[in-house]
């Protein structure tokens, strides 16, 4: 899922997800321990009550409830903090800041594989719906016949994933469930990145109207068995949830099995959660109240923040907007500690393999080479970043620590040296013939030409889509340019607004206009959710969804497939091999990944990271 990070120069549209703090406020490039501060959290004298508050991205307020939630609401403000509040997926995903799965957290224990990964059993603990029906078996599968019915209009939908290869799912028994797949898969795979996407629905949504008695357990012939059936209850149940207004006082979306109940939700977006009395999992509301604040501006945010954690207006958790970072530290003054946040995923910016001018060089390995030893990411983490990134080396990012990475995911492979890149171009044909841009004056095929497609007199020069109001973005492309101008590569910078470049960086085949982009800058990151195990199918196999740069390596997309259907035993071998192959193949070029600076008032408790970007209030308690 590709996630921006920063809008308009600001935090992380993500999540605003803390990790633990004390007193003493966490400096850029410091992360706490979820291990540590939970230790730390033991000691304190926690209080019942109180009232949270959290900041919203502005101008992002929660406006879809149903988790089977469409392209056109697919925010972080609709799923990680507001969705999963009330109703709980089937797996919980990170344990703290860690990435991975948290059985302890989750509604299903681990799943049991068999039949050489071709079927899987899981066992639900015990939970209840906030009417009083369990968590069963049978709304796993009211999910799954959901799915398989609307699968277009799921926003993650990946053809040939899940709903797609199971082939049947039949309950066992009140609380187990067993799913048959079309094919053996590798079971870490199957459960990170397909039954991650499961939330069950209780029974009472199975319906088409409000009309009569809510469904439960023992009704017959429930509209969701039949695929027109199944059409109908997600044609009535979108419908409701499109009307934000009517959620705190709707019979279908009062039925939660979520640690919160939400209460209210204003014309601006303002969200008012009270826990829920008949929460049966783990971590019960301390807190009296959590509140979402609206916001129409970061400067709007920054300045309540500025008044103080005991203002009138206040913000118990919040972000330091990026243009404001220089400033953050006047904040401890008014009663907040910061703390570096960093989700679990990898940056880079794209190079079109289509564009039919350009698309030859950028086909070659020794120019992409070149032009990655031009990323000072180093440089731009202290200059732009003003320290609060980390390097990107690998599709399999080496931070946050995790169990997926091995020890190449944090070596620089291409280091920053402008030497290097100089002298792969000369190696490789290109000359200085008549000032400007270097030129190929070696076409052809062989190891020291330039490269098949490539012409006599061919310039280096390049256009490059970068969004508009991101400073650090800004300042690392113009710091590109010119240190691309010093071994004659000629970068025309184009900044164009954020709502653009999604539109304009896109696949596309060479004879279309829309393949005139040739270098893209998202000033957004690969976040790994709701696929939590970093493989590539979404975004580097041949003709994937997320492909956007037309990338196509027959290797590649073998060393993919391996990892989604390795037995266990081999999966992490599997998951090297394509981390290995793909991080000096050069795919994208990589590029710092950014943090968030996330302020938690003081006396505030419990409140600590998670990998993915999911916001845990249940956890969260004032002190004595």
């Amino acid at each position: 899922m590709r996630h921006r990070l920063r809008t308009a120069g600001a935090a992380t549209a993500l999540s605003v997800v803390v990790a633990a703090c004390g007193n003493a406020a966490t400096g850029a490039g410091q992360r706490a321990s979820a291990t540590g501060s939970r230790r730390a959290h033991r000691a304190q004298t926690a209080r019942a009550g109180g009232t949270a508050y959290f900041a919203e991205q502005p101008q992002s307020p929660p406006n879809y409830i149903f988790p089977l939630v469409s392209s056109e609401y697919y925010t972080v403000a609709n799923t990680a903090d507001f969705q999963t509040l009330l109703y709980r997926p089937l797996y919980w995903f990170g344990d703290g800041n860690r990435p991975g799965v948290d059985y302890n957290l989750s509604l299903g224990d681990a799943p049991r594989y068999s039949d050489g990964d071709r079927v899987v059993t899981i066992t639900l603990k015990r939970a209840r719906w906030s009417d009083g029906e369990p968590v069963s078996a049978r709304d796993v599968g009211f999910w799954i016949d959901l799915l398989k019915a609307n699968r277009e209009q799921w926003a993650s939908y990946v053809p040939g994933g899940f709903p797609d290869n199971v082939s049947s799912w039949r309950a066992l028994g009140q609380r187990e469930l067993r799913l048959r797949l079309n094919a053996a898969y590798n079971p870490i795979w199957f459960t990170d990145n397909e039954l991650s996407q499961i939330t069950p629905l209780p029974l009472a949504w199975d319906r088409t109207s409000l009309h009569g008695h809510a469904p439960t357990a023992s009704t017959p012939h429930l509209p969701d068995t039949t695929t027109r059936g199944a059409v109908a209850v997600y044609r009535f149940l979108n419908g409701a949830a499109r009307k934000p207004g009517s959620y705190a006082t709707s019979p279908i979306w009062s039925i939660v099995d979520g640690p919160w109940k939400l209460t209210a939700l204003s014309s601006t977006g303002e969200a008012t959660f009270a826990p829920n009395g008949s929460y049966s999992g783990p971590n019960r509301p301390r807190l009296a109240r959590f509140v979402e604040l609206p916001f129409t501006s970061e400067q709007g945010e920054f300045a309540v923040l500025q008044a103080g954690a005991a203002g009138a207006q206040r913000v118990s958790v919040g972000y330091v907007p990026d243009t404001d970072l220089p400033a953050a530290g006047t904040l401890r003054r008014r009663g907040y500690s910061l703390i570096d946040f960093y989700p679990y995923g990898f940056d880079y910016f794209e190079p079109n393999f289509n564009n039919p001018s350009v698309g030859p060089i950028l086909r070659q390995l020794y120019f992409r080479q070149a032009f990655q030893h031009l990323v000072d990411q180093r440089g731009w983490i202290r200059a732009y970043y003003h320290g609060l990134g980390v390097p990107t080396y690998s599709p399999v990012p080496a931070q946050p620590p995790n169990p997926y990475a091995d020890r190449l995911a944090a070596i620089d492979p291409y280091p920053f040296s402008v030497a290097a890149a100089a002298r792969l171009l000369r190696t490789h044909g290109w000359r200085a013939l008549s000032g400007g841009p270097l030129r190929c004056a070696h076409p052809g095929r062989g190891a020291h030409e330039c490269g098949p497609g490539i012409p006599a007199g061919k310039p280096l020069a390049f256009n490059l889509l970068y969004p508009t109001g991101m400073s650090q973005t800004a300042g690392a492309m113009i710091d590109l340019q010119a240190v691309a101008r010093r071994v004659g590569i000629e970068i025309t910078l184009r900044a164009v607004t954020p709502g653009a470049i999604a539109s304009q960086i896109a696949a596309c085949t060479p004879s279309q206009a829309a393949c005139g982009w040739q270098l893209g800058q998202y000033g957004a990151a690969w976040v790994f959710a709701p696929d939590h195990y970093p493989t590539g199918e979404e975004i580097f196999q041949t003709g994937a969804l997320g492909n956007v740069n037309n990338y196509s390596s027959a290797t590649v997309d073998r060393l993919i497939r391996a990892t989604t259907t390795a037995p266990a035993a081999r999966a992490q071998q599997a998951l090297n091999a394509y981390a290995d192959a793909l991080r000096v193949r050069l795919p994208d070029f990589w590029q710092p990944s950014p943090g968030t600076m996330i302020t938690v008032a003081n006396g505030l408790r419990g409140v600590v990271p998670n990998a993915y970007g999911f916001i845990s209030p249940e956890e969260w308690y004032f002190t004595r």
